[in-house]
């Protein structure tokens, strides 16, 4: 529906000069595109389609209502956005953009800068013992560090030019955020990707003092509204992909070992902010630097990864069941041992996940009903059977399920 059609009073109301170049008969009704609007009395302003259809409640009624005539407590700014403060009498126009502009020019300002910010990086990375402590203690503990490396190195660069690109734009001191909490943070982003096997022996590198990123804001001194602007104009702070990107890596590498054919699958990095940069050679040595000989480890909180399972209320099995079960199920009454041969298959996990979990949790009703111990496997029609011992005084039985998931199946890890 074009706004000529739906809306013809307001439609008359468009500035034709200062419009000038736009095809107005042809603008959608909902359009956001910014433009310049002229009331009967002549004021002035800048607003899109959209917002003018608005019943907008400084309008009192009257969609036509010019902002100028009607709304004394209004602010509206160079860019186009208002906002209304009933307890002011006049109307002011500002030259200024709004706060959220601002944030959003100054960001864009930042991802500007990032890209000449590598080489910076680079030299704080290749001068950092926590760097090379971090990546040191990866060498002798990660099976595959040697071909999942280009993308950790890869994503400290990308963090690291991210913080000094922020400190020359605001025209800080360089990396005015520490070091060693900075690449701490790195360092936890990274073992989240890691396989959790080797996850408890590469925390011990990393330092007391490490913050940690979040999907919208920036550990430091920075304001939350910048982590907003940056994942908004597409630079995620967490960079999910970065899981995915590991995990393939490793699948190849494990594959590998049955055939040696094939290549590294190729990583994209477009469109992510990953500046380019030169490759670091690693001075291993440098981790026994007196930096470190107060060096303090941050302390890895109690973690489990665990399968959970959601049980529907008791029902009659299938005939044929391959665990010869009767029932399968949640129900009252039901002893530990009962309750667990109900709900310990058949499921559709994958074997990887089993083999990585420690414990399995029966949850009925988003409550934790059961916990129990995993010690293998058995496969059955596709599906598998998970094999273990009820832990009948386990602190999660009777709380909400922890891995809150629509999904009845899931897989994840438990902070205790």
């Amino acid at each position: 529906m074009r706004f000529k059609d739906e809306h013809p009073e307001l439609f008359q109301q468009l500035h034709r000069a200062r419009n000038a170049g736009v095809d107005l008969d042809a603008i959608p009704n909902s359009s956001q595109k910014m433009l310049w609007w002229r009331c009967p009395v002549g004021h002035e302003w800048q607003e899109t389609p959209l917002q003018r259809r608005s019943p907008a409640t400084w309008k009192k009624g009257d969609i036509n209502a010019c902002l100028y005539c009607v709304a004394p407590g209004c602010i509206v700014h160079s860019c186009g956005h208002r906002s209304l403060r009933p307890s002011e009498t006049t109307f002011r126009v500002l030259a200024h953009p709004c706060d959220k502009c601002e944030i959003t020019e100054h960001t864009r300002l930042i991802l500007d800068a990032h890209e000449d910010s590598a080489a910076a990086a680079v030299r704080i990375l290749d001068d950092s013992p926590h760097y090379a402590l971090f990546c040191g203690r990866a060498a002798d503990t990660v099976e595959w560090w040697a071909e999942i490396f280009p993308l950790v190195e890869a994503y400290f660069v990308r963090m690291v030019s991210l913080y000094v690109a922020i400190a020359a734009v605001e025209h800080r001191p360089l990396l005015s955020y520490p070091a060693s909490r900075l690449l701490g943070a790195c360092m936890l982003r990274i073992l989240d990707a890691l396989p959790q096997s080797c996850r408890q022996e590469m925390h011990s590198a990393v330092p007391d003092d490490a913050g940690g990123f979040h999907d919208r804001y920036l550990p430091g001194e920075h304001s939350s509204q910048i982590g907003w602007a940056l994942k908004k104009l597409g630079f995620g702070i967490v960079d999910a992909s970065l899981d995915d990107d590991i995990e393939r890596r490793v699948q190849f590498c494990e594959q590998q070992r049955f055939t040696a054919t094939g290549e590294l699958p190729p990583v994209n990095l477009a469109n992510r902010h990953y500046p380019s940069f030169a490759h670091l050679p690693r001075d291993r040595e440098r981790g026994a630097s007196s930096e470190l000989r107060r060096f303090r480890p941050k302390q890895l909180p109690p973690r489990s990864a665990a399968l959970r399972v959601t049980l529907t209320a008791s029902s009659p099995a299938e005939p044929d069941d391959p665990l010869g079960r009767t029932h399968t199920g949640y129900g009252p009454g039901l002893t530990p041992q009962e309750l667990w041969e109900r709900g310990r298959g058949i499921w559709k996990f994958r074997a990887d996940h089993v083999a990585a979990s420690k414990i399995m949790l029966l949850v009925h009703d988003k409550t934790v009903v059961l916990v129990a111990s995993i010690t293998g496997l058995t496969l059955h029609r596709g599906g598998l059977a998970i094999l273990g011992e009820p832990l009948t005084d386990h602190p999660l039985i009777g709380k909400p399920d922890p891995l809150h998931t629509p999904n009845p199946l899931a897989y994840g890890v438990i902070n205790h």
